[in-house]
């Protein structure tokens, strides 16, 4: 039995679908810390368990009888999140599940400017030590996170992101639905225990060559700005997001431009079982 968490998420969302064409409903336990908010997976049968990173006992409830656990990624600032992982892994050995996949991000560990690496380093550290079976599956940054900023480029004609010069950051951007695919077949395939796993797309892009593409599909120019990291964080906080996070996503920018999100593998389409979308695709598509 598969027991997946976070399935309330736009990452989880997508997985959760993936296992339902791959294994059925009766085939993987979805897990939420509001299970009401799950009902459409419930409606398609799926037992929906409630379980809480800050509830640890929960938690033992929850993974018991898991061959495969799930371990999604929580959202909280640094130090809650390497708390709460490491209690999500504690459960995991106390309820007995035979393997754990951990959704990391690219560079974990690394001494990039980047709080995820932080976070994802102690975590893949903590699993490797736990005694678990474990596959890391290191995301690289969806192709989604830059909608904000493309709707910026087509209202305005400047694609602003703080990165340095133009060809500095260059990022294999995936989409999360391709991260789904390949974390499915993860989860369901043999052969990825004690495996780690970079899940990029199959193209690097700088921003300049981005604005270059949008100028093509929008057909008027498009011209890549470097913004000043603080205004940039400004413009985060008119969204409503928090403090925690927009400091997390101005160091993801200062992590491509230091190479970290640049390189390509081919491990999502063969974990996937099928092609990886381009990000020059996925600009065509979206745009």
């Amino acid at each position: 039995m598969i027991v997946m968490t976070g399935a309330n998420g736009q990452l989880g969302r997508l997985i959760a679908a993936e296992l339902l064409d791959r294994v059925g409903p009766a085939g993987f336990a979805a897990t939420a810390r509001d299970p009401a908010k799950a009902e459409a997976l419930a409606a398609r049968g799926v037992k929906v368990l409630k379980a809480d990173y800050d509830d640890p006992a929960g938690l033992v409830d929850a993974f018991r009888g898991a061959t495969t656990l799930l371990l999604v990624s929580g959202e909280a600032p640094v130090e809650i999140r390497i708390r709460q992982h490491r209690a999500a892994i504690d459960a995991a050995r106390a309820a007995g599940v035979g393997r754990v996949v951990y959704t990391s991000f690219v560079g974990a560990g690394g001494s990039d400017p980047l709080d995820f690496a932080t976070i994802h380093g102690d975590t893949e550290g903590y699993l490797k030590a736990s005694g678990l079976d474990w596959t890391i599956l290191r995301n690289n940054q969806y192709a989604e996170n830059l909608a904000g900023a493309i709707g910026g480029a087509r209202a305005q004609g400047v694609l602003a992101l703080p990165a340095g010069p133009a060809g500095a950051a260059r990022v294999a951007y995936i989409t999360r639905a391709d991260i789904a695919a390949a974390t499915a077949g993860a989860l369901t395939g043999s052969g990825h225990a004690g495996r780690t796993y970079d899940l990029t797309g199959p193209l690097g892009l700088a921003y300049d060559e981005i604005a270059a593409r949008l100028s093509a599909r929008l057909g008027r120019p498009v011209t890549y700005v470097d913004a000043d990291p603080a205004a940039y964080g400004k413009v985060l906080a008119g969204f409503g997001l928090p403090d925690f996070l927009i400091e997390a996503l101005i160091r993801i920018h200062a992590a491509a431009a230091a190479g970290t999100m640049n390189p390509v593998s081919q491990d999502a389409a063969v974990l996937a079982g099928r092609p990886i979308e381009g990000i020059d695709a996925w600009i065509d598509r979206t745009v």
